[in-house]
């Protein structure tokens, strides 16, 4: 069988060891913070980047790789006589997809043999993260990269998740929120319940008060997906350190047998939505 490499973005917050250990290559994505870049999983990772933005002038912003470092990567692994499957950030909130596309255009202009294959995982964090090293042990299985692509969508499509912002306004400026979600960031003693809905975030709910968020966000839960007995969650924190333990708490007594994988929320995707915690899971 083929030897599959699967790629992946910083945006999938795959910690260093993580990518060592099932060998995948994630391709950084520049962060500018009041003047000064950094690549993120390179130069800046979790802890550090939420202490850099309480200091920051301006709110960080993202730079998508280019065409031509993408092309890099590419073809150093298309002359290594591999084959390419790229789990890659939602194209509604990132150029970096149709750049992949291009890249992929141009080593098939060289070389119409080479295997690239492209998902647009339409989400963001960890879950795709997971779904990167899922698809690497598909690999090592021998199974075929259409195979694995197919099944690595279909892990992430039946996953949901509902996150709580510390605020919006990381949402708001860097324009990665359905825009009539917002109005839930303006009514007096509400946070909003996030979900992610045609590759972007919006606003599903509300809980009222800013006490007590584990709880609340525990009670919408259940209330929208009661059944997680025995399932596999992922629990994502962004510098909500408090909260994220306490739903913790709330998911291991309430669901016997729950097999929870803890994620930080990485500086790609906190440049664009702050502090947060929350949970992805099954639908």
């Amino acid at each position: 069988m083929a030897d599959i490499q699967i790629i992946t973005d910083a945006g999938s917050d795959l910690l260093k060891e993580e990518q060592e250990r099932f060998g995948i290559e994630v391709i950084p994505i520049k962060i500018t913070a009041d003047g000064k870049d950094y690549l993120s999983g390179v130069d800046v990772f979790s802890d550090e980047f939420y202490e850099l933005l309480e200091t920051c002038k301006e709110i960080p912003h993202t730079s998508q790789p280019s065409t031509g470092d993408i092309y890099d990567v590419f073809q150093k692994h298309i002359e290594a006589g591999k084959q390419i499957l790229v789990i890659s950030l939602s194209s509604n909130a990132s150029g970096f997809y149709n750049n992949m596309h291009l890249a992929k255009n141009m080593i098939l202009e060289e070389n119409p043999n080479a295997v690239i294959e492209i998902l647009d995982s339409r989400s963001f964090a960890y879950i795709y993260g997971q779904a990167a090293i899922n698809a690497s042990q598909m690999a090592k299985d021998d199974m075929d990269i259409l195979e694995i692509k197919e099944k690595t969508k279909e892990f992430i499509e039946s996953y949901g998740v509902f996150v709580i912002p510390k605020s919006l306004t990381y949402l708001e400026k860097g324009g990665r929120i359905n825009k009539a979600s917002l109005i839930f960031g303006n009514m007096l003693d509400l946070a909003p319940v996030l979900t992610i809905k045609d590759g972007l975030m919006e606003a599903v709910g509300k809980v009222r008060g800013r006490k007590k968020l584990a709880k609340k966000l525990f009670q919408y839960l259940v209330s929208h997906a009661p059944d997680q007995t025995g399932k596999d969650l992922i629990v994502v924190n962004g510098k909500m350190d408090e909260e994220t333990e306490e739903l913790l708490g709330y998911l291991t007594e309430q669901f016997p047998g729950v097999n929870i994988t803890r994620a930080k929320v990485g500086p790609t995707i906190a440049t664009h939505i702050g502090p947060v915690f929350g949970v992805f899971f099954k639908k």
